[in-house]
């Protein structure tokens, strides 16, 4: 009963792989969004956008109550890999005001570490069943 139960909790942890989803397609819509998008009020516009979205997930992931065998180190993985993605596309897309291409490709970066994130997530949770 206890490894039923391990198994059934391990499982339930898959809400993990739908917020890295989630937050790695958003990233990569806000940074083609900046590249698209020029001027102060888009700024603003853009950035009011992803703070609601990030609000929403980190409250969609407050109300979990499983995790993923690994899942913090799986988290800061991908948080760490994120963040020097999105440091680099914006420091140096801002610096030069480089066109959308940059921006998309920045974008497609930041969503890479959140889907393999996911796909490291469901491997796991699929091994519970």
């Amino acid at each position: 009963q206890a490894q039923r139960l391990g198994a059934r909790t391990q499982r339930s942890a898959r809400w993990l792989a739908r917020y890295y989803v989630i937050f790695g397609i958003a990233s990569m819509l806000i940074a083609l969004g900046f590249g698209l998008l020029r001027g102060r009020t888009w700024a603003l516009v853009l950035s009011g956008v992803w703070l609601v979205l990030v609000l929403g997930i980190s409250l969609y992931s407050s109300r979990q109550q499983t995790m993923v065998r690994g899942g913090g180190r799986i988290h800061a993985g991908v948080m760490a890999a994120w963040t020097v993605i999105w440091v680099i596309t914006v420091t140096v897309g801002a610096s030069n005001d480089l066109p959308w291409p940059w921006w998309l490709a920045g974008g497609v970066g930041m969503l890479a570490s959140p889907l393999v994130g996911a796909w490291v997530v469901l491997r796991r949770t699929e091994a519970a069943q």
